[in-house]
């Protein structure tokens, strides 16, 4: 993942988190709240894949 695609992702998960729960049935909010975890979790991912900076632990 390019630390570009961060933003991206995040949008996406934001969507997701509100089409969960604008959802008129379980199973639909259930997929969109999947697809949410997804992007976070592909966020997160990228954060902690950025170089860390000279002399921090």
């Amino acid at each position: 993942m390019i630390r570009s695609d961060t933003p991206y992702l995040s949008d996406r998960s934001f969507t997701e988190a509100v089409r969960a729960i604008q959802a008129d049935h379980p199973a639909a909010a259930a997929v969109h709240q999947e697809m949410c975890l997804l992007y976070t979790s592909r966020v997160i991912a990228g954060l902690l894949r950025r170089p860390r900076l000279r002399g921090r632990a």
